[in-house]
């Protein structure tokens, strides 16, 4: 596949998220979430593979997310906001990182 034809996919991917999380915090609108979903498995389907970090452990070390670090202390950190979720290809049975996430991460209290 292109690869410009994989970043527009991309790009399109990253709007869906917004609008996920715009719609998950309006209860009129969670309707509109089951049409997200099956968007998001035509793009799996496509051989993309859409994940959302939140709540995940992140270190320095972690390749796949690029991470805004909130607070004052860099241990014990997860990942409390995502701004883009990270994206791969898959294809033969292996997968290629298409976007790192773009994500903040703090401190656990």
């Amino acid at each position: 596949m292109s690869s410009e034809l994989r970043q527009n996919q991309v790009k399109i991917i990253n709007q869906l998220f917004e609008l996920e999380k715009k719609i998950a915090g309006k209860e009129e609108l969670l309707s509109l979430l089951r049409n997200i979903e099956r968007i998001k498995n035509t793009f799996e389907e496509m051989g993309l593979q859409v994940l959302n970090p939140l709540g995940e452990p992140y270190s320095e070390t972690r390749t796949d997310c690029m991470a805004s670090i909130s607070g004052d202390s860099i241990e014990d950190l997860y990942i409390s906001n995502v701004i883009k979720p990270i994206v791969y290809e898959l294809e033969n049975g292996s997968r290629q990182l298409l976007q790192k996430g773009v994500v903040i991460a703090e401190t656990k209290k």
